[in-house]
C-alpha cells in the first residue's frame, strides 16, 4: 500500500475516535467547547415518595382449601398413575425392556413384533387405559 493512503486512513480513524469520545463525555447536545467551559448545574434530587397505597392483607384460605392442602386429604391407598414413557425414550430401550416397562403398566405386548410396532401398541394401550381410568 501507498504510505500516503495509510496516513490518510489513520487520520480518519483518529478523527472518528475523538468524535466518539467527545460524544460519550457530553451529556447534552451542545458542542464540546461550550460544555467544557461551563460548570454543570447541580441536579435537583427528588424527595422519596411516601407510600400512599395501603398494604393489603392476604385473604385467608377457605376451610375447603385448607382441607385439600392438608395431608389428611391425601388417601393412602389412592392409585397413583404411572407416567408413560415417550416414544423416543421407548425406542432407545431394547425389546425386552419395552416389554418389561409395559408389564409395569399392566400391558401385555407380543415380543415377536418389531420394536416400532411394540412401542405403538404400548402407547395405544396406555392411552386406552388412561381413558378408562378417567371414566
Amino acid at each position: 500500500m501507498d504510505p500516503i493512503s495509510i496516513l490518510i486512513g489513520l487520520v480518519v480513524v483518529a478523527g472518528i475516535a475523538t468524535l466518539v469520545y467527545q460524544k460519550s463525555n457530553n451529556s447534552s447536545d451542545a458542542p464540546a467547547s461550550s460544555t467544557a467551559t461551563k460548570a454543570k448545574a447541580p441536579v435537583a434530587q427528588k424527595a422519596p415518595a411516601a407510600n400512599t397505597t395501603p398494604t393489603k392483607k392476604k385473604a385467608e384460605p377457605s376451610a375447603r382449601v385448607k382441607a385439600l392442602k392438608s395431608t389428611d386429604a391425601v388417601k393412602a391407598n389412592a392409585p397413583v398413575a404411572k407416567k408413560v414413557p415417550t416414544k423416543t425414550a421407548l425406542l432407545k430401550l431394547t425389546k425386552a425392556n419395552i416389554e418389561a416397562e409395559a408389564r409395569d403398566h399392566g400391558i401385555e405386548l407380543d415380543a415377536r413384533k418389531t420394536k416400532e410396532n411394540m412401542v405403538a401398541d404400548f402407547q395405544k394401550a396406555a392411552k386406552a387405559n388412561a381413558k378408562a381410568a378417567i371414566k
